[in-house]
C-alpha cells in the first residue's frame, strides 16, 4: 500500500474516486466495468470507512465466483479483515457459496505459497498485508517466544470446571477444554502403530511443549491389555514454570520419560544435540510419534520445525502430528493455514490426512471468562496425521 500513498501518507484524490467506483461496481455493476476500473488503476485493497469492506467483500455478497477471480487478479486481499474480523471468506460461508469461498481459499493458499517460496527458508516473516498474521507482531508474552518464557504463569480453574494455564497478560497457554481434541490426537498417533500392538515393546514418544500435561498423559495411559506403555517418552519444555509443574507432579519420574530442558530449536537445530534427543529410538532412527504443541510462536516457526521431521521421524511408520490451531478465529484464514502446512510437509515428504472434528464446547462463554484473548473461535478442528512418503 504503501507504494500508493504520497510522502505526508495520505492517497491520492484520483486513487480515492477509482476505489470508491470499484466498490460501487463490485456490488451492481458487470464484469466488465470492475475489470475497466482495474485496468485504469483502481485499487482492490481498498476498504470503506463504514463496514471496512474491501470489493472483495462486496463481490462476495453477489455470490458471482468469476467477479472474486478478476478481483484476486487485479491485487484484491484475499484475507483483507472487516469491522468484525470477517474475510469475504466468511461472506461466502455465511451464504452458503461453497465455490466462493473456494476460490478464496485457493488464492490464498498460491498466495502464502508464492510468499515463503520468495522468501526462502532461512528468510524473516515479511509483514506484507499480503500475508498470513499466523503471529503476533508484538513483545507480549503471547507475540514473543522468548518474552513467554520469561513470563509469570498461572494455573487455575476456569468457570468451566477445567483447569488452564494463563500468562502474564491473561492470555491462555493450555486450558482443559483441548483434552477431547487430544484424545483423538494421540488415538489416532498410536492405534494403529506396530510398536503400539500387544506383542511390541512399546512406541517411542517425542512430545514438544507440555502445557498441562494433557496429551503426555494420555500417551502415558495407553497401555492396556492391547496397547503397551511407551518404550521411550521425551519431553521438549522450556519454560521454568513449566517444567517446575512436570517435577511437581512427579512426571519425570515415570519410566522411560526424560525431559529435555529449552527450547525446541536449541536440540533439534543443533547437529550436536540432535544425537542426544535420538537417544532411546531404535538405531537412532527417529521416533515413532511426535507432537507439537508450542505458545507464541507462529507459521514460521511451525514451518521451521516441519523441515527437521525427516531427522528426527521413524522413517517406515512414525507418525507426526500438530495442534492445529494458527488462525483459528476466522475460517478461511485457518483452512489456509492448514492448506499451507499439508503443501509444506509435503516438501519435506510426508503425506498429511485431516480428521474433522467437532468442538461445539469451544463457543461456550464460561470456558473464555477470565481469559484476556480468546485463540478459537470455531465449530470443528482439523486434526493433521502425516507420514512419510512411501517411497
Amino acid at each position: 500500500m504503501s507504494d500508493v500513498k504520497m510522502e505526508d501518507g495520505q492517497i491520492p484524490f484520483d486513487l480515492i474516486t477509482l476505489a470508491h467506483q470499484l466498490l460501487i461496481s463490485s456490488q451492481n455493476e458487470s464484469l466488465s466495468e470492475v475489470k475497466k476500473l482495474l485496468d485504469q488503476g483502481a485499487p482492490a485493497w481498498y476498504q470503506d470507512d463504514a463496514l471496512g469492506w474491501s470489493a472483495l467483500h462486496y463481490a462476495a455478497e453477489r455470490r458471482e465466483p468469476k467477479l472474486l477471480e478478476i478481483l484476486l487478479q487485479g491485487g484484491a486481499i484475499w484475507n483483507a479483515l472487516d469491522r468484525w474480523g470477517r474475510t469475504a471468506g466468511e461472506i461466502c460461508l455465511s451464504l452458503g457459496d461453497e465455490k466462493g469461498w473456494e476460490i478464496i481459499r485457493n488464492e490464498g493458499i498460491r498466495s502464502e505459497m508464492l510468499h515463503h517460496a520468495l522468501a526462502g527458508p532461512s528468510s524473516p516473516q515479511s509483514d506484507s498485508s499480503t500475508n498470513i498474521k499466523l503471529k503476533a507482531e508484538d513483545k507480549t508474552s503471547a507475540g514473543d517466544n522468548l518474552t513467554f518464557l520469561k513470563s509469570q504463569l498461572t494455573w487455575n480453574i476456569g468457570d468451566d470446571g477445567k483447569e488452564r494455564v494463563l500468562d502474564a497478560d491473561g492470555n491462555g497457554v493450555m486450558m482443559g477444554w483441548e483434552e477431547p481434541l487430544m484424545i483423538e490426537h494421540v488415538r489416532y498417533m498410536t492405534n494403529d502403530h506396530p510398536n503400539a500392538q500387544p506383542s511390541a515393546e512399546g512406541m517411542t514418544i517425542l512430545n514438544v511443549g507440555f502445557g498441562l500435561g494433557i496429551v503426555d498423559r494420555l500417551f502415558q495411559q495407553t497401555q492396556s491389555s492391547s496397547h503397551p506403555k511407551p518404550l521411550n517418552h521425551h519431553i521438549i519444555e522450556a519454560h521454568p514454570q513449566v517444567l517446575q509443574y512436570i517435577r511437581d507432579k512427579g512426571f519425570d519420574k515415570i519410566p522411560g520419560v526424560k525431559i529435555l530442558e529449552g527450547r525446541w530449536q536449541d536440540f533439534l537445530q543443533d547437529p550436536e544435540k540432535l544425537g542426544e534427543v535420538l537417544e532411546g529410538t531404535p538405531g537412532g532412527m527417529g521416533y515413532d510419534a511426535i507432537f507439537v504443541d508450542t505458545f507464541a510462536e507462529g507459521y514460521e516457526d511451525l514451518k521451521a520445525f516441519f523441515e527437521v521431521l525427516p531427522d528426527i521421524l521413524e522413517p517406515e511408520n512414525g507418525i507426526f502430528s500438530f495442534w492445529n490451531g494458527l488462525g483459528a478465529t476466522n475460517a478461511t484464514i485457518y483452512a489456509v493455514s492448514s492448506g499451507l502446512a499439508e503443501l509444506h510437509l509435503e516438501d519435506v515428504g510426508l503425506d498429511t490426512k485431516w480428521y474433522d472434528v467437532l468442538i461445539p464446547d469451544s463457543l461456550r462463554e464460561e470456558v473464555w471468562k477470565g481469559v484476556r484473548r480468546r485463540y478459537w473461535e470455531l465449530p470443528g478442528y482439523k486434526l493433521p496425521i502425516a507420514k512419510m512418503k512411501l517411497i
